[in-house]
């Protein structure tokens, strides 16, 4: 694959994201951090607030989160907590912006998350936005516009600005414009001979949430220029890899270990059907409508596990998988997360149905069954080749 120098600036923009939060902090704005895409980044920013994700997902902290949290809950929660407490003991070091926000925004998802966030507010205020999880009822709509309601009155507290309807739809068109940017670099992944390797797109999708809006929106531009260049200037096929999907459980920044497995297996991932990949992205904020009714019908539609039933998830999944034109869906779980296992399932069902190869890969942040999924992995791509 080709080396792109926006990824260099990406890979190394963490620093100056530091020193920029810092600054903001100490110029008085405040800094909310997120653990969910079911938090609306334009209400945050319409509130002058900035905005930086709270998901772990480093190994190092989850000893750290055991002290507190039982050993068979899912890595995610426990890498993030450790993170948010981790005090330095043992040498433990965590991601600079775990200890520069004023208040965490979290979500009622899973249960994991829910009881965690009852223990995370002895040590950083914590504001629960409540989801209903039956998202196609006549009532969900309304009840999580009452919802983020709300929450818009805990950012107007938090920072002493009022969010009205003009800076709303402000954001609304700025984040839309990212979308808009994601759509055209997933569109380069649909080519027969995509320019830009999965993982890469991968590391640029887990800074999503940790650079600023506009810088991330900067990068987008920039990756998708050389991109583009490569693709109009590249003559030759590349060699033809078994086009694969990844679906399930988000993946944070520090978490690439399947999907670098699969690549260095053979494999090209053109797509991935998770809080990391397409679901944070995919359907626009309705720029016509009243800016807090169109920001409760998009949020609401995400097919997180957490919903019941998850019916759009499995079509979703077929949909991306036509598009994409994809070989076989890893479908990656990860342990403890019931949510997800319990839907595999259905997902691996939906897929045979519709003729599509699939391997189901559960496993935690260490490296101890690395080996043991190489072989997995080998085996699958031997069938689909």
């Amino acid at each position: 694959m080709t080396h792109f120098k926006t990824l260099e600036y990406i890979k190394n923009s963490y620093s100056s994201r530091i020193c920029q939060l810092t600054e903001e902090k100490k110029a008085g704005k405040k800094i909310v951090g997120t653990l969910c895409l079911f938090v609306p980044d334009e209400i945050i920013f319409a509130a002058d607030a900035d905005r930086v994700i709270l998901c772990g997902g480093k190994n190092d902290t989850i000893s750290i989160a055991e002290q507190y949290l039982p050993r068979n809950i899912c890595p995610l929660v426990k890498s993030s907590f450790g993170s948010v407490v981790n005090n330095g003991r043992s040498g433990v070091k965590s991601c600079s912006h775990f200890g520069l926000v004023d208040i965490v925004v979290a979500e009622n998802t899973c249960d994991s998350k829910k009881k965690m966030y009852e223990l995370l507010g002895d040590y950083v205020p914590t504001y629960v936005l409540d989801l209903p999880q039956k998202p196609d009822s006549l009532a969900a709509v309304k009840y999580f516009l009452e919802e983020l309601n709300k929450f818009k009155g805990v950012m107007e507290q938090l920072t002493g600005n009022k969010v009205t309807v003009e800076q709303l739809k402000k954001e609304i068109i700025s984040s839309n414009e990212t979308r808009k940017l994601l759509h055209r670099l997933y569109d380069l992944r649909k080519t027969d001979s995509p320019p830009i390797s999965g993982v890469d797109v991968i590391k640029v999708m887990q800074k999503q949430y940790v650079l600023s809006a506009e810088d991330f929106k900067k990068a987008l531009r920039s990756l998708i220029d050389e991109a583009e260049k490569i693709k109009a200037d590249f003559k030759t096929d590349f060699t033809r890899k078994p086009r694969i999907m990844i679906s399930g459980c988000p993946m944070p920044g520090g978490n690439t270990k399947v999907p670098e497995i699969i690549e260095n297996r053979g494999g090209i991932i053109v797509v991935e059907e998770s809080c990391t990949g397409t679901r944070s992205f995919w359907d626009l904020v309705d720029e016509s409508k009243d800016p807090m009714t169109a920001l409760a019908e998009r949020y609401i539609k995400i097919p997180c596990s957490c919903m019941t039933p998850n019916d759009r998830r499995i079509d979703n999944i077929l949909e991306l998988a036509r598009e994409f034109k994809v070989d076989g869906v890893v479908n990656y779980t990860l342990q403890f997360c019931h949510g997800y296992n319990i839907e595999r399932y259905k997902v691996q069902q939906a897929l045979r149905n519709a003729g599509i190869p699939v391997l189901s890969i559960e496993t935690d942040y260490s490296d101890s069954d690395v080996e043991q999924i190489g072989l997995r992995v080998d085996a699958f791509m031997e069938m689909l080749s």
